[in-house]
């Protein structure tokens, strides 16, 4: 486990001139992550990787996301199946201008968010236990966002409902996401989505994309469906 004078020397290369109480939230929560890791297996990485690849990195990820899809200040954002809490919780201990809600499904990473929240006294946020295809939350978010908790198609299905329209959906992707894109047009033809990509540069050892789109159409009364039909269709 890396030293608070470690950490912020990484913090400080990475994200200069910081100042001092966001350092310190943002080691704090990296300890939590350390410490939880050992009862509940939250994520793979520890150490220098934890911090770098963890936290520093969905701060880049999320900066170009404020700089270049969507200002997020004063919006009500939703981040989907967020486990340990990469990238949103990072970026909003970094910049905590916006209402966040989380939709995390697994009791003991719902606990861990919340034990998160407490210690490190976040306000404007609140992490729910629940999937996103049971949420009758319609048309509240002006941003949704996810990172590896399904396939594109199946995403865009759970999550369009939740969104105002005009709202932005970016959903964090890597360099197959093309496949994801070509099985997700019979989805996007009904709900009339059209996709942009966003090519980030390699901050570390993943070159990530981000695929972001806008509500345009309400959502049609058949979607979303229950999981296990969604899922049923992929065996097919």
């Amino acid at each position: 486990m890396l030293t608070a004078k470690e950490s912020f020397s990484l913090i400080d290369e990475y994200l200069p001139k910081l100042d001092i109480q966001i350092k310190e939230k943002l080691f704090l929560y990296y300890s939590l992550i350390e410490e939880e890791n050992q009862k509940i297996n939250l994520t793979g990485f520890f150490g220098e990787k934890l911090l770098k690849e963890g936290i520093i990195e969905s701060i880049l990820i999320f900066n170009n996301i404020n700089e270049k899809i969507l200002d997020l200040a004063n919006k009500n954002v939703l981040d989907i199946g967020s486990g340990a809490g990469f990238p949103i919780i990072p970026y909003f201990i970094f910049n905590p201008s916006f209402n966040l809600t989380i939709y995390e499904p697994i009791q003991k990473r719902v606990n861990f968010l919340n034990l998160v929240a407490n210690k490190l006294d976040l306000k404007n946020i609140s992490v729910k236990k629940i999937r996103a295809e049971d949420s009758n939350e319609n048309e509240k978010f002006d941003f949704i966002s996810a990172k590896a908790v399904s396939e594109l198609k199946n995403l865009v299905e759970i999550s369009h409902h939740l969104a105002k329209i005009n709202g932005t959906f970016c959903f964090l992707k890597s360099k197959s996401y093309q496949n994801e894109l070509n099985n997700a047009i019979d989805i996007s033809n009904k709900l009339k989505i059209e996709f942009k990509i966003l090519n980030l540069d390699k901050f570390f050892n993943i070159q990530n994309v981000l695929i972001h789109y806008k509500k345009s159409i309400k959502t049609p009364n058949s979607y979303p469906r229950k999981w296990s039909q969604i899922i049923k269709n992929d065996l097919k």
